[in-house]
């Protein structure tokens, strides 16, 4: 390791894309050094004579190489393994480059050095391709913007160093010296460039996107019916013709003040030094602190906005009457922020720009913007210079017109590329939706009828209220449901009071549903006024039947409150979790807190921003392609406030807790409370927290005499688990903590009675072990404690004595089993199939459908089960859906092994 952690991470690199940065910066430094002193030499012998003719006719002789050279790539990049041709290029970088020193050792007309100038701008264009298209595949678009900046500094101290050369070179004589140096570094930077591809996979695979819409128009074909491409290029060809015409004004003015070459050389070679040093620490240490803090689209108009402030102080200097020395002064700043802004922050962007299009369309669109459109405007800036050159009385004045126009036209451009950027972003992730079309969703509204009289009213919110109660009977469900959606907004006052606090759990969730199927204004303004309630399990049920509506402006306010309250419990369990490992009890029980702290946030944000963009990303962020990931990212990062974003993507990041509450605390300050993290679980109990994460504080907890009296509820709580884990945690303070157990006895005489009770039932499997049970099952293997505990309380203790038939082959089975003690044989008429012991289950495929068994089940000795019947349970996979997503992931292992054993056996 070259530098410490810490420098790695104020740099924003991560420790396993240490070797990748080290590779790509020191293959752009390698690169940079060639690239400045062929452009040294090519300056050093334009200047000598008549730049201002000779400037613009390299201008535009270059742009034609260019745009020639750029031809040749594109044929090569459709045609060639991107790895080949990386290397290809850089063999052609090298013998190009020992051309130019055969021009210099033999050519001194100004043909030859229009021709070294020439193949200067083609050496760069060709070494630029070559960089950014093996980095444009190597790293994902959130990668880009941390890293993008930090690789392409690699060129500014190489640059840095060939203008401190021009200072000391300026004979003609010695510029052979240099391109030998510059033939060695590329031969260097295709050393390194083999180093990379041997660690890296570098393809432009082809990924499936929903086919874009053909364009009508001719500009629309040319580029792909890409209007991201088109308007990146468009802007790239602006910017190319202001920044040509800005050097081309700075270089003729030094020439104007200094006349002595030497002289020449020294200033232009201090500014570019200047110039490429500040680029270089603007870029590794600033680019990435202010791309988060600005964001893209105002790091796009950066350029052209500040740059067109700078064109139009021109007139007013020139007004003034400015003396030379003023306007060297002028040209000189000119062209060092110019220069700085487009190094530093308009190139990394620019680069990121490309990202979300798949990976060979973003290359296309690179060659396109960088070896066709890029030289067209330099080509163009080089035709008009060389025209006003012409004209002496307009020659001072005329370029800066033209070059307010272009950066006008750039800021335009890239005002509309911010918009086009966001929507290949939801094109690289949605096959299905188009970002229009999610603007154009509004909230579904009902035709009004006739008021209905006071008597009918009166009939009907007491029908509607005698339905939603039958809600819970799992017979009458279907009907009552049916009868509640028929009665329309007559049902919303009855349903709206099934949801207010203090009703059952399973009453508030079919409310819910049915209030969500209403699609009414009045139902909405129920299931947001559920959505507040505190109780996790409640605003997820209320945020699950909302999304049948779309976004609600007035409704903001109460969201985005929602979603701050949801970051800041994030940031109070993110700070326990840096005292605890993550594969601890309490430990897991927080990860999944956690998890469903981040689904209900994506779920708010669904209720403030287009649902589909929203619904996208979060599939993205989950999938397994890194690249589908980072697209993810992207589109929530420049579509949700940046504090809501970091802290949402702290959530889904993989680094240590002790990182994530880092950012949590530079983004909200200090926890509003220090109480210790077990003590706020049991303090907030299950108005916040799932009941298995409470009971897991319960028993890890040792209350002081001020926290009994938050105990105390759990003593009497008709959930087991709760119970269970006060009752067991007072029992070992009865013999550790005795002053603590004896207040606990004070505040609650009833506690001895209960702790008998307590220990009367163990006979019992208690609910902890139960959980346990279940977790050691191969079906629930990877189903969190959390999401188990809700099973418990359908959980039914069986037993079966020795021979006892549990089931017979062909019954209508509706239940599972799991053993907890004994044996149970799976017979196909007399043979033995299987026997399965403690922690196995059986009869699982009853609980998808209630089809006859498909064997017999036998007891063959005294058997302890616990029975899941198919009701009960479907009731819980539809609250909880991981359990639905294990069991069908289980069985498709089962089938899986199955097919595999039969092709085997054949």
């Amino acid at each position: 390791m070259f530098i410490s952690t810490t420098w790695y991470r104020l740099l924003g690199v991560r420790p396993e894309e240490a070797r990748t940065v080290w590779l790509f910066f020191l293959h752009n430094f390698l690169l940079g050094i060639g690239t400045i002193l062929v452009y040294v030499a090519a300056n050093v012998i334009l200047l000598e004579n008549n730049p201002e003719r000779n400037l613009p006719l390299a201008y535009g002789t270059a742009a034609l190489a260019m745009m020639a050279a750029g031809r040749v790539y594109t044929h090569f990049e459709h045609h060639m393994l991107l790895q080949k041709l990386a290397g290809r290029v850089l063999l052609a970088v090298v013998a190009l480059a020992g051309v130019l020193g055969v021009l210099v050792l033999v050519g001194h007309s100004v043909a030859a050095a229009v021709a070294i100038m020439a193949g200067y701008r083609v050496i760069y264009l060709l070494t630029n391709l070559e960089f950014w298209g093996v980095s444009a595949v190597v790293f994902d678009v959130r990668q880009s913007k941390r890293l993008f900046g930090l690789i392409s500094a690699g060129d500014m101290p190489a640059k840095a160093l060939g203008a401190g050369l021009a200072i000391i070179i300026h004979a003609h004589t010695d510029l052979l010296y240099l391109l030998l140096t510059a033939f060695a570094a590329y031969g260097a930077a295709l050393l390194v460039v083999r180093a990379t591809l041997r660690s890296h996979t570098v393809e432009a695979r082809p990924v499936g996107r929903r086919q874009r819409v053909a364009g009508t128009s001719v500009w629309q074909r040319w580029f792909g019916n890409n209007q991201l491409v088109l308007s990146i290029c468009l802007s790239m060809t602006a910017i190319a013709a202001v920044t040509t015409g800005v050097e081309y004004s700075f270089f003729v003015n030094v020439k104007h003040k200094f006349h002595d070459q030497a002289l020449v050389m020294q200033y232009v070679g201090g500014v570019l030094a200047l110039t490429y040093l500040l680029a270089m620490l603007f870029k590794v240490g600033l680019a990435q602190v202010t791309l988060d803090r600005l964001g893209i689209r105002r790091m796009l108009l950066a350029l052209p906005g500040v740059v067109l402030v700078g064109l139009l102080l021109f007139g007013g200097l020139s007004w003034a009457g400015a003396g030379e020395s003023t306007l060297l002064i002028y040209f000189c700043g000119l062209y060092l922020g110019l220069e700085v802004l487009r190094r530093a922050v308009f190139d990394p962007v620019f680069l990121v720009l490309f990202q979300p299009l798949a990976p060979p369309e973003r290359l296309q669109a690179h060659t396109l913007a960088k070896g066709y459109y890029e030289p067209l405007g330099m080509g163009l800036a080089g035709l008009l210079l060389y025209a006003a050159a012409s004209h002496e009385a307009i020659a001072n004045w005329l370029p800066f017109v033209w070059m307010t126009l272009f950066m006008a036209g750039a800021l335009f451009f890239l005002a509309r590329t911010y918009g086009h950027y966001l929507a290949e972003l939801q094109h690289a992730l949605s096959q299905r939706f188009s970002l229009a079309d999610e603007l154009r969703t509004e909230l579904p509204t009902e035709p009004t009828d006739a008021a209905p009289t006071p008597a009918a009213a009166a009939t009907d919110l007491a029908e509607a209220q005698q339905l939603t109660a039958l809600l819970t009977d799992k017979k009458q469900r279907p009907a009552a449901t049916a009868r509640l959606l028929n009665l329309g907004p007559a049902a919303v006052p009855a349903l709206a009071a099934a949801l207010r606090p203090g009703t059952s759990e399973a009453l508030a969730r079919r409310a819910a549903s049915v209030a969500g199927q209403l699609r009414l204004p009045e139902s909405r303004r129920a299931l947001v006024a559920l959505a507040q309630q505190p109780h996790p399990a409640r605003r997820e049920v209320a945020l699950r039947a909302l999304r049948g509506f779309a976004p609600v402006a007035a409704d903001a306010p109460v969201f985005q409150g929602l979603v701050e309250e949801e970051l800041r419990l994030a940031q109070r369990l993110v700070n326990g979790l840096v005292h605890l490992s993550a594969t601890s009890e309490l430990g897991r029980a927080l990860g999944y807190e956690l998890a469903r702290i981040e689904q209900r946030i994506f779920s708010l944000l669904q209720q403030l921003y287009p649902p589909q963009l929203i619904v996208d990303a979060q599939r993205g962020v989950a999938h397994a392609a890194r690249e589908r990931q980072a697209n993810a990212l992207e589109i929530l990062d420049n579509l949700i406030p940046r504090p809501w974003y970091q802290g949402l993507q702290a959530l889904l990041d993989l680094s240590p807790a002790a990182d994530k509450a880092q950012v949590f605390g530079q983004l909200f300050g200090p926890p509003a409370t220090t109480v210790a993290l077990p003590a706020y679980i049991i303090q907030q109990g299950e108005t916040t927290f799932n009941d298995w994460t409470v009971a897991v504080a319960l028993r890890q907890h040792v209350p002081t005499l001020g926290q009994l009296p938050d105990w105390l509820p759990y003593f009497n709580s008709p959930n087991a688990l709760l119970q269970e884990g006060a009752l067991t945690a007072i029992n070992h303070l009865a013999t550790s903590q005795h002053i603590i157990y004896d207040e606990a006895l004070r505040l609650l005489p009833a506690l001895p009675h209960l702790l008998m009770s307590h220990h009367a039932a163990a006979a019992h499997l208690p609910a902890q072990a139960r959980v346990g049970l279940l977790r050691h099952t191969a079906l629930f293997a990877e189903t969190p404690e959390n999401v188990l505990s809700s099973i418990v309380p359908i959980m039914q203790e069986v037993t079966f004595p020795a021979g006892h038939q549990i089931f017979a082959k062909g019954d209508l089975g509706a239940s599972l089993y799991i053993v907890y003690e004994g044996e149970v044989g799976i017979f196909n008429g007399p043979q033995l199939l299987t026997t399965f012991r403690q922690g196995d289950f059986f009869g699982e495929l009853a609980l998808l459908d209630a089809e006859p068994r498909s064997a017999t089940a036998v007891a063959q000795s005294a058997v302890r089960a616990f029975r899941l019947d198919q009701d009960d349970f479907y009731d819980v996979m539809e609250e909880r859906g991981e359990v639905l997503r294990n069991i069908l992931r289980v069985l498709c292992q089962r089938l899986r092994r199955q097919n595999e054993s039969n092709g085997s056996n054949k």
